[in-house]
Protein backbone atom coordinates (compact mmCIF):
# COMPACT_ATOMS: atom_id res chain seq x y z
CA UNK A 1 0.00 0.00 0.00
CA UNK A 2 1.23 3.26 -1.08
CA UNK A 3 2.04 6.18 1.47
CA UNK A 4 -1.32 8.18 2.36
CA UNK A 5 -1.60 11.80 3.41
CA UNK A 6 -1.94 12.48 7.15
CA UNK A 7 -4.21 15.54 6.39
CA UNK A 8 -6.46 13.77 4.39
CA UNK A 9 -7.16 11.44 6.89
CA UNK A 10 -9.46 13.31 9.46
CA UNK A 11 -10.59 12.11 12.97
CA UNK A 12 -14.29 11.01 12.54
CA UNK A 13 -16.76 12.56 14.66
CA UNK A 14 -16.33 12.90 18.27
CA UNK A 15 -13.30 10.75 17.78
CA UNK A 16 -10.77 11.00 20.78
CA UNK A 17 -7.04 12.00 20.20
CA UNK A 18 -6.45 8.22 21.52
CA UNK A 19 -8.86 6.34 19.55
CA UNK A 20 -7.79 8.48 16.38
CA UNK A 21 -4.02 7.49 17.00
CA UNK A 22 -5.61 3.65 18.00
CA UNK A 23 -7.04 3.95 14.23
CA UNK A 24 -4.46 5.35 12.38
CA UNK A 25 -1.95 2.48 14.48
CA UNK A 26 -4.09 0.10 13.35
CA UNK A 27 -4.68 0.51 9.89
CA UNK A 28 -0.76 0.64 9.71
CA UNK A 29 0.67 4.11 10.28
CA UNK A 30 3.97 4.32 11.92
CA UNK A 31 4.58 6.81 14.72
CA UNK A 32 6.11 10.33 13.04
CA UNK A 33 2.90 10.51 10.62
CA UNK A 34 0.64 9.58 13.49
CA UNK A 35 2.23 12.45 15.08
CA UNK A 36 1.67 14.81 12.08
CA UNK A 37 -2.19 13.89 11.51
CA UNK A 38 -2.46 14.75 15.10
CA UNK A 39 -0.51 17.95 15.11
CA UNK A 40 -2.67 18.88 12.13
CA UNK A 41 -6.40 17.69 13.06
CA UNK A 42 -5.92 18.38 17.05
CA UNK A 43 -3.22 21.38 17.10
CA UNK A 44 -1.37 18.97 19.61
CA UNK A 45 2.02 20.02 20.46
CA UNK A 46 5.07 18.54 20.35
CA UNK A 47 6.05 18.30 23.81
CA UNK A 48 2.92 16.30 24.26
CA UNK A 49 4.22 13.49 22.35
CA UNK A 50 7.00 11.43 24.14
CA UNK A 51 4.71 10.33 26.53
CA UNK A 52 1.49 10.20 24.61
CA UNK A 53 3.34 7.62 22.33
CA UNK A 54 4.81 5.38 25.05
CA UNK A 55 1.42 3.47 24.70
CA UNK A 56 1.79 2.75 21.11
CA UNK A 57 3.88 0.62 20.69
CA UNK A 58 3.38 -0.74 16.94
CA UNK A 59 3.52 2.59 15.79
CA UNK A 60 6.96 3.36 17.87
CA UNK A 61 8.18 -0.22 16.15
CA UNK A 62 7.36 0.93 12.98
CA UNK A 63 9.13 3.97 13.28
CA UNK A 64 12.80 1.99 14.37
CA UNK A 65 11.80 -0.48 11.23
CA UNK A 66 11.68 2.83 8.81
CA UNK A 67 14.99 4.36 10.19
CA UNK A 68 16.07 0.86 9.91
CA UNK A 69 15.31 0.90 6.06
CA UNK A 70 16.27 4.52 5.74
CA UNK A 71 19.91 3.66 6.95
CA UNK A 72 20.72 0.20 6.82
CA UNK A 73 24.40 0.70 7.79
CA UNK A 74 23.54 2.84 11.00
CA UNK A 75 25.26 0.87 14.23
CA UNK A 76 23.43 0.65 17.39
CA UNK A 77 24.56 3.61 19.09
CA UNK A 78 23.68 5.56 16.17
CA UNK A 79 20.03 4.56 16.19
CA UNK A 80 19.41 5.20 19.63
CA UNK A 81 20.27 8.68 19.14
CA UNK A 82 18.34 8.97 16.26
CA UNK A 83 14.97 7.56 17.86
CA UNK A 84 15.90 9.67 20.51
CA UNK A 85 15.95 13.12 18.71
CA UNK A 86 13.16 11.86 16.41
CA UNK A 87 10.87 11.19 19.47
CA UNK A 88 11.63 13.67 21.72
CA UNK A 89 12.45 10.80 24.24
CA UNK A 90 16.16 9.80 26.24
CA UNK A 91 18.45 8.36 25.37
CA UNK A 92 17.60 5.74 28.07
CA UNK A 93 14.22 5.24 27.04
CA UNK A 94 15.34 4.68 23.06
CA UNK A 95 17.48 2.33 23.63
CA UNK A 96 14.74 0.44 25.51
CA UNK A 97 12.78 0.78 22.49
CA UNK A 98 15.51 -0.22 20.27
CA UNK A 99 16.15 -2.97 22.61
CA UNK A 100 12.44 -3.98 21.91
CA UNK A 101 12.81 -3.83 18.40
CA UNK A 102 15.51 -5.91 18.22
CA UNK A 103 13.41 -8.70 19.97
CA UNK A 104 10.31 -7.95 17.87
CA UNK A 105 12.33 -7.70 14.60
CA UNK A 106 10.86 -5.67 11.66
CA UNK A 107 7.41 -4.29 11.84
CA UNK A 108 5.54 -3.51 8.59
CA UNK A 109 3.60 -0.45 8.24
CA UNK A 110 2.39 1.65 5.80
CA UNK A 111 4.74 2.76 2.94
CA UNK A 112 7.44 -0.11 3.16
CA UNK A 113 7.09 -1.41 -0.06
CA UNK A 114 7.48 1.89 -0.99
CA UNK A 115 11.15 2.45 1.11
CA UNK A 116 12.09 -1.28 -0.02
CA UNK A 117 12.05 -0.47 -3.78
CA UNK A 118 14.60 2.87 -3.43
Amino acid sequence: MGLERYDKLPPQVGESKRDYALRLQEIGHEEMFMRKALAYHFHVEISEFSAFFNAFELARLRHISMLRLLFPNRNNYSLIKKVSKNLGISDELAQLWVARHNEVGEVTFIGIDDLRSK
